[in-house]
């Protein structure tokens, strides 16, 4: 039995490999999809991964609750919303871009709870927060000029996805405080999402783009099979064990450089031009990312500050 900290650098690697991976994704798919139907890639995506995993772990349906089914459609529903509006806005905007936005539903998580479950978030919850609306705002303010509304539009799009996927982090949160299976969780979360998407695309996609739309390439099949072998299916797994043997910090802090590997391989692959203003405004959103997810009391300390500045507190 490996020791508790190789268990821990097991975890970490897996979740650095998940990350980079998803960083990966935002312009393969923005590639894929002028191409192919965008509903219609996202649907092939998330099939092939719950079906392949449904395959490996069919002894676990024998575990299967009414519970257990409604969460993973529940958790389906919020991503396939997520996705919508990340996918159409990445039709408008930049993968960079797309990616930095979408990041901010880390920051967004502890005032959806504070919200739903009256959990009231701490001051560096609000002071990330402030950073993140200022660093979307530099985003925003870069698109200005040619393509300038387009980009805004995708941006707007991108930013209701985020919300969407910060609804995604705080369902998991609350079915796995119920002790529902993960990984059935995760099979019904991916078959939603895929038959949802297949419908939307069949309904929307398939009169427009006729059924010749939907035959691929080599080139296209190469890239929808790398989306849902390495960006879903493997992504997934990946993170559903790494956060077992990592702490939260640690999963957070590891996960936000998603944001990051989406922008390199953006500009890197000449899909992005890094502007100043542009530059700043990804920074900052990625310091906002890092500082929500400090687990640190900031009232707390600054109280403890001002106590020993006074002599109340020495000796503790």
């Amino acid at each position: 039995m490996p020791s508790s900290k190789k268990l821990n650098l097991i975890g970490q690697f897996l979740l650095f490999t998940a990350t980079l991976a998803w960083g990966t994704s935002f312009l393969i798919l923005k590639e894929t999809i002028s191409q192919v139907p965008a509903f219609y890639v996202i649907a092939l995506r998330f099939l092939f991964a719950g079906v392949v995993l449904a395959l490996v772990f069919f002894k676990r349906f024998k575990k299967l609750d009414k519970k257990t089914f409604i969460a993973g459609v529940v958790i389906g529903l919020s991503v396939t919303a997520a996705y919508l509006a990340q996918t159409l806005g990445l039709t408008y905007t930049t993968p960079g871009r797309n990616a930095f936005v979408t990041s901010s539903y880390c920051v967004m998580c502890p005032f959806l709870m504070w919200a739903i479950f009256k959990q009231k978030p701490k001051l560096i919850n609000v002071v990330s927060a402030v950073l993140c609306l200022l660093g979307i705002g530099l985003i925003a303010l870069s698109g200005e000029g040619a393509g300038g509304a387009d980009l805004l539009i995708g941006d707007g799009l991108t930013l209701i996805g985020a919300l969407f996927f910060a609804f995604q982090i705080i369902f998991i949160f609350e079915f796995q405080k119920q002790g529902l299976d993960n990984v059935l969780m995760l099979i019904f979360n991916f078959l939603t999402v895929g038959v949802l998407f297949m419908i939307c695309s069949l309904v929307f996609e398939l009169p427009v783009r006729g059924i010749s739309g939907y035959a691929l390439n080599n080139e296209q099949l190469l890239r929808v099979g790398y989306l849902a072998v390495f960006c879903t299916l493997y992504a997934q797994s990946a993170q559903l064990i790494g956060q077992r043997f990592t702490t939260a910090n640690q999963s957070a802090i590891i996960l936000s450089l998603e944001a990051v590997f989406g922008m390199l391989f953006s500009v890197f692959f000449g899909a992005e031009t890094l502007s100043i203003t542009l530059g700043f405004g990804f920074a900052i959103v990625f310091i906002a990312i890092i500082i929500s997810e400090v687990n640190i009391d900031v009232k707390k300390l600054l109280t403890k500050k001002l106590k020993r500045e006074k002599g109340e507190d020495y000796g503790k």
